[in-house]
């Protein structure tokens, strides 16, 4: 089992019922989706997974219907189950209403942050500012980036005191690191991403509704712009691992 999968697995306990063997074969499927090796179109093979997590076939199962629901996985009936395998269309139609979504957002944490927020706020920016120092290179495809991402759009969606809005926009952030792997391989903090936090960061702190509509909108819109240009062109060039959002 891969260590950068363990965090997301703990081995069920004998006496633990199935919905809990379904929930933990759960998130580690969808760990190795997002942060492991599998890619586009990969078998799942349902007996591998359940040796693997010392369970029976039917949590596994339940695990992979219910990645099926979220577009992760693909199932066909006497066939296998394999990765899902996004159409172009779809990505972009994900990252336009992405945006607005997380743009919307944005706008309620600059117009109801209060002080004690904006405090809380700049200690995690400084937080995930140091561990993105010490996180791997572009070509380390190192997990923690996207778990700092994580971390910065919670710190967000805390500050907008709409758990309504926040419920839909926080069920799409896998979707969009789902798009971003496959692409790429994995979230990276480039010249551009950092320089784009940055301009969030001072408009929520400054209180500018648009502003900080328009930076989370424009950050969102080019990642999936940048994502589409990718699979437009699959093959693979020198170096190329994330070089479009580098410092393009």
């Amino acid at each position: 089992m891969s260590k950068r999968l363990e965090s997301y697995y703990q081995p069920p306990s004998p006496d633990g019922d199935r919905k809990g063997r379904s929930e933990e074969a759960y998130r580690y499927i969808k760990a190795s989706l997002l942060e492991g090796a599998l890619d586009p179109g990969g078998k799942l093979a349902v007996v591998e997974l359940s040796d693997r997590l010392g369970c029976s076939r039917v949590p596994v199962m339940e695990a992979l219907k219910r990645l099926e629901t979220e577009g992760f996985v693909r199932i066909v009936p006497q066939v296998g189950c394999s990765v899902a395998v996004p159409a172009l269309a779809e990505i972009r139609d994900f990252f336009a209403m992405f945006a607005r979504v997380e743009s919307l957002i944005a706008g309620f944490a600059a117009e109801r942050r209060t002080d004690a927020d904006l405090e809380e706020f700049r200690r995690v920016c400084d937080y995930i500012d140091d561990c993105a120092s010490a996180a791997g290179g572009p070509h380390d495809r190192d997990p923690e980036y996207r778990r700092l991402n994580i971390l910065f759009h919670t710190q967000i969606h805390m500050m907008a005191r709409s758990p309504g809005t926040s419920r839909i926009a926080a069920s799409l952030w896998d979707r969009s690191d789902f798009y971003i792997k496959i692409a790429f391989g994995s979230l990276y903090f480039s010249e551009r991403v950092r320089r784009s936090h940055g301009l969030i960061r001072k408009a929520i702190i400054r209180g500018d509704v648009e502003k900080a509509r328009l930076y989370v909108s424009d950050q969102l819109e080019t990642v999936g712009a940048y994502v589409v240009r990718r699979l437009e062109r699959p093959a693979p060039l020198a170096d190329d691992h994330l070089r479009v959002l580098l410092n393009d």
